[in-house]
This record gives structure tokens, C-alpha cells and sequence, in this order.
């Protein structure tokens, strides 16, 4: 009787690997091979659920962008207005390890954008845009003037915080990050932070 298979673990297990690997060794060291040596498996297992490195990247970045809707939702359950909005971009400038090695592998596959890789792109799109339209919404429930133009701000500045941790992750911690994004926000929102604070 052959052996049942959750192939939703198998590639939760791989995702897992594929971040490892490209932690360890940096990015351009993910390969189906590297992802197999580190499961302790062979590379003829990977290929039966990910077929090329390509879609090992699309697999880790999905998983990522599962976890990333499922923490976003939680933490703006309840947030309504500009809470919502500074909310969003405090998520947005905040890193985990995994986020830097996560953001690392975007880089690379916006870098290059053909092939099997247009999967990972269009994966990463997918979470990019979600992301913008979050701050659109969020700024347009706001009273604020000129919502579209806040939310363009406030999506640029984070995603511009990504790229370069991915650059000098030293140089730019979170810490630095957030004061700049707070005195962006005090700018963009004035008194009406402080009401949050109140």
C-alpha cells in the first residue's frame, strides 16, 4: 500500500530549506541540490513537488506570503482610519531574520525577469501590490488630504527600507528605520498621531 503524502507539508518543509539554505549561503546558493543536502534527501524527491529552482523560489516566497496576509490581518483586525494606516507602516518597517533572506530572493528575481523566473515575479507582484493597495485603502478611509499621495509616500519609503536592507542590513536596522518613519509620519499626519498616542 503506498505511502499517503502531504504534499502541502512537503513543500512547507522545502520552503523552510530553500530560506536556510539562502540564509547560510546567500542566494545564489539555493539551488535543487542544496535544497535536497539540507533535507538529508535526494534531488530526484525535490523535483516530484518543485521542478526547477525557479519554482523553489516561488514556493518559499508563497509560503512567506502566506504568513505575511495571515500577520497583517491579525494585526489590523481592529484598526480603523489612520491607525490603520500608521499601523501598516510600522508592520511594513519592521524585519525578522527570515524577512532580510526573503527580501534578498525578491531582489533577485525582479533582477531577472524571464522564464520559470516570471513565476517568482509574478508571486512577488502579487504580494507587492496587495501590500500598496493596503496603504491606498487605509489612507483613503482617513480624512486626510491627498490619500492616494500619502499611501505612495508611506509604500515607497518601506519598500525603499527593503531594499536596502538587503544592501547594508547593518547600517539600516529597524531601529533607524522607524525613527526616520516616525518623523515621516508626524509630517504626513501631524496632530492627528498624537491622538493615537492619547
Amino acid at each position: 500500500m503506498p505511502i499517503e503524502v502531504d504534499e502541502s507539508e512537503r513543500l512547507a518543509e522545502i520552503a523552510d530549506a530553500t530560506v536556510a539554505v539562502a540564509s547560510e549561503r546567500g542566494t545564489r546558493a539555493v539551488t535543487l541540490r542544496a535544497v535536497a543536502e539540507r533535507l538529508g534527501r535526494s534531488t530526484a524527491f525535490i523535483t516530484n513537488f518543485v521542478p526547477s529552482r525557479a519554482h523553489l523560489m516561488v514556493n518559499a516566497l508563497e509560503h512567506a506570503q502566506s504568513h505575511w496576509r495571515t500577520e497583517r490581518a491579525a494585526l489590523l483586525r481592529d484598526a480603523t482610519g489612520i491607525e490603520r494606516l500608521v499601523a501598516v507602516a510600522r508592520w511594513m518597517c519592521s524585519t525578522t531574520p527570515e524577512d532580510n533572506v526573503l527580501r534578498s530572493l525578491w531582489v533577485e528575481v525582479i533582477g531577472d525577469v524571464r522564464g520559470d523566473t516570471r513565476l517568482a515575479y509574478d508571486v512577488v507582484r502579487e504580494v507587492t501590490d496587495a501590500t500598496y493597495q493596503e496603504f491606498v485603502t487605509s489612507a483613503e478611509a482617513t480624512e486626510l488630504d491627498h490619500p492616494e499621495h500619502i499611501a505612495d509616500i508611506l509604500y515607497l519609503y518601506c519598500r525603499g527600507f527593503h531594499v536596502k536592507t538587503v544592501e547594508d542590513p547593518e547600517a539600516w536596522t529597524d531601529e533607524r528605520v522607524n525613527a526616520s518613519l516616525e518623523v515621516l509620519l508626524r509630517a504626513l499626519l501631524g496632530p492627528r498621531l498624537d491622538a493615537l498616542a492619547g
